[in-house]
């Protein structure tokens, strides 16, 4: 059986693990990579090419949104992979970091009417 203090060590060596890892993410055509660390900030922003030069402004925010969603991805899949086991629930973690469980979807239609200070920061 696993104690309290066996669970909180587990959980420590897990959020060290975890701070120290970062994920990348290079858009299709190789124009930029992302790195971002395990809190969803952007610790890297490297142009591979000068393609990015030419391209309309409308272009080249696309192709950053869409790297950036991507190393965010990944990275939600990190902190599922290195605490995923500790949970016993992957499943479940993913979807409550995603807004994905069955009480997000209860209160969509009311979080969607609400005015965004409501929820503090907004859900907009």
């Amino acid at each position: 059986m696993v104690t309290l203090r066996d669970q909180r060590d587990r959980i420590e060596s897990a959020k060290a693990d975890l701070a120290s890892r970062t994920t990348s993410a290079t858009s299709p055509d190789r124009m930029v990579t992302v790195t971002m660390d395990a809190q969803n900030s952007v610790v890297g922003l490297k142009f591979n090419t000068t393609k990015y030069r030419s391209m309309p402004p409308e272009q080249l925010a696309r192709t950053l949104l869409d790297v950036l969603e991507r190393a965010r991805r990944e990275m939600a899949d990190t902190v599922v992979e290195v605490f995923g086991p500790l949970m016993d629930q992957r499943d479940d973690l993913r979807a409550a970091m995603t807004g994905g469980t069955e009480v997000d979807k209860a209160f969509s239609a009311l979080w969607k009417e609400a005015p965004s200070d409501v929820f503090g920061r907004g859900r907009d």
